[in-house]
């Protein structure tokens, strides 16, 4: 009982001695069973949990810097760092939330002290794969090529291999061989590295298209793939948008798919390139690509719910229009639905430059994700529902929690080690942009979409007969900024900014005021603004209730709103705001308090909102109004 001993100590002997005088054969059974753990598990499932992993060690305050308090938290946690001396694990946690932090804000310098300091506490973390990764691509950012392949080489020696080490060196290689200005040097020696990460899942390996011309996206090709007998006809989604010269990559990638059965609606949604002319050629030479062509701009979801229209394929995917896939990847997953038809599926993509430099996402410390658009199910599932929302960016996660949600359905993430989806990364992106990508979906319009949509599921789920179908009519409310509206927000009379997640805010007091204040006429927004010590706190369902049935509109940081009259939610909301804020300007505005406002506050009310503000009650309906027609403002009613 070898294993059994070491962790004696996590009980205190008292507890010991009572629960082994108490139970002595379950005592015995659980040693036993303790000690035959590792047996059961193969040598690979043991060393994973041996090994020690940063992000199973996070500092309680490292979720509050991606939900609006970054800046914040950072300065708390570099303070915490001189207390945290005597303990190890906690110094290391403040340590592994501050780099990834700095990273993901491009402050490679710092992130890569921490990533040392975090190491030096605690030194078998140099050992973990989400360590490795973020100290070489710290390196790399640095410049410093010659010292990532040293480190990485060091600290992996030994370990089991791992596809984003793998890439992690493939980086590497490319860093070092332009340091030489002879970057086509290390191509047979990045393809050797992508393609231990190919073969070792049972995969063809990849080559050059062409062996003269650089490694690139539009240059690989997988000559000798497994083929398979193709039974049930897979439809491929595919909205194209300015995307002339990525296209033929990404339909090449498709058509060269080892299930032949297959067809691929293509939908233009009005390109100002020669997307079309592209989709043309290739419906002229395969007739199973099929032109679509919308007559104006709609977005992807919009054009993928075109494609599903005129789709006759048993089963549906998506597949966008700048990634190219391996082409067993649809054989893998159709092979799965056949023989799974309770369950659905989705694969694993990892971010690339066209050059094929291989993304680290510094927020979770890890190359792959799951890639949500390769979610593959039966269409009639899919028509049932109504397809996607039409968004301009987020419906994905919406579809797939919505399908789950409705079907009950087990959904496997198929070989989780492998990205058989290289996803093309740019900067300028709107998966990138500040104001609505991806560093929204912890604050800001990602966040509030999602938190709509799970309340709607969810009330919807709570009635005798759910309806889940998504309609030309919004089924739950969504950020203008993700509805692809730009520009300010000038039909909003009255903007209602607080903290509703606190319960306090969120009371029947206040829907109450809300609701004569709409009923005389004023179209009502609400910007919430969280607080620090519950930034992760969901906005309450009273207030998300009002949001849902259209009482008042959600406001998110990206918007910018001209309004007649703000209110102010508490005089404290200013002492230590989220950031970003939605930029609010208004000709009159109130803030709620019991209390009157100092000299410093009155002046921060005045800098951000464009006015003087003015203290009013708790009751501030009815004299809002009043002052508003006492005013002759446009928006009051008559």
């Amino acid at each position: 009982m070898a294993i059994a001993k070491k962790l004696r100590h996590l009980i205190p002997a008292e507890g010991r001695v009572l629960i082994k005088k108490k139970f002595p054969e379950l005592v015995e059974k659980v040693a036993i069973g303790v000690d035959l753990l590792p047996s059961a598990l193969n040598g690979r499932a043991w060393k994973r949990l041996l090994q020690p992993n940063p992000n199973q060690r996070l500092h309680h305050l490292s979720s509050k810097m991606w939900c609006g308090f970054g800046e914040r938290t950072a300065k708390e946690l570099e303070l915490s760092k001189l207390s945290d001396q005597r303990d190890r694990k906690v110094l290391a946690s403040t340590a592994w939330s501050l780099a990834k932090w700095y990273a993901f804000n491009r402050d490679y310098g710092r992130a890569l002290e921490n990533l040392i300091l975090m190491t030096t506490a605690i030194p078998r973390m140099r050992r973990n794969a989400y360590t490795q990764l973020m100290i070489v691509e710290c390196l790399l950012q640095l410049d410093r090529p010659d010292e990532a392949r040293d480190w990485l080489q060091w600290a992996s020696r030994g370990a089991e291999p791992k596809a984003e080490l793998c890439l992690s060196a493939a980086n590497i290689s490319l860093a070092l061989a332009r340091l030489q200005s002879s970057a086509s040097s290390a191509d047979a020696e990045r393809l050797s590295l992508l393609n231990q990460v190919y073969e070792g899942a049972g995969f063809s390996k990849i080559e050059k298209m062409n062996e003269a011309a650089p490694l690139t996206l539009g240059n690989i090709t997988v000559p000798h793939p497994r083929p398979v007998e193709a039974s049930a006809k897979l439809s491929v989604l595919m909205p194209a948008y300015n995307c002339a010269d990525t296209l033929p990559t990404s339909l090449i990638s498709i058509l060269n798919q080892t299930w032949r059965n297959l067809e691929v609606l293509v939908v233009d949604d009005r390109s100002q390139d020669d997307t079309w002319q592209v989709i043309e050629r290739f419906a002229q030479t395969d007739s199973r690509v099929i032109p679509l062509r919308h007559e104006r701009n709609g977005g992807a979801y919009a054009a993928r719910n075109t494609a599903l229209a005129h789709a006759t394929g048993e089963f549906v995917t998506v597949h966008d229009a700048d990634d190219w896939s391996h082409p067993e990847k649809f054989a893998a997953q159709m092979l799965y639905a056949t023989s799974h038809p309770e369950s659905i599926s989705t694969t694993i993509g990892v971010r690339v430059s066209s050059d094929l430099q291989f993304d680290v996402k510094a927020n979770m410390a890890g190359m792959l994700m799951e890639n949500t658009s390769s979610l593959l199910l039966r269409r009639q599932m899919l028509v049932e529902l109504g397809g996607w929302d039409q968004t301009r960016m987020g419906a994905d996660s919406e579809l797939y929690e919505r399908v789950k949600a409705k079907h009950k359905l087990i959904t496997n993430k198929l070989f989780m080690g492998t990205p058989l989806t290289l996803i093309l990364f740019s900067g300028s992106s709107l998966t990138q942009t500040k104001a609505a990508g991806l560093a929204t979906v912890n604050y800001g319009a990602r966040r509030q979409y999602k938190e709509a949509y799970r309340f709607w599921h969810a009330s919807e789920l709570a009635k005798p007969e759910p309806d889940l179908r998504m309609t030309e009519t919004r089924r739950f409310p969504a950020p203008r900024i993700l509805l692809g509206q730009k520009g300010e927000i000038t039909d909003i009379d009255l903007v209602i900014v607080g903290n509703f997640a606190d319960a306090k805010h969120s009371t029947e007091h206040h829907i109450a005021q809300w609701d004569v204040l709409a009923r005389a006429g004023l179209k009502l927004g609400l910007a919430h603004w969280p607080s620090y010590r519950r930034a992760e706190a969901n906005i309450a369902s009273p207030a998300r209730t009002a949001l849902a049935i259209g009482l008042a509109e959600n406001i998110v940081p990206g918007e910018a709103v001209l309004c007649t009259t703000a209110i102010v939610l508490g005089s404290d909301l200013l002492n230590d705001p989220p950031h970003p804020l939605p930029s609010i300007q208004t000709e009159r505005l109130y803030v709620v308090t019991e209390l009157g406002l100092s000299d410093e506050q009155h002046e921060a009310f005045r800098q951000r909102f464009g006015c003087a503000p003015v203290v009013i009650g708790s009751d501030y309906a009815e004299p809002l109004l009043a002052a508003l027609t006492s005013k002759g403002l446009s928006s009051a009613p008559t």
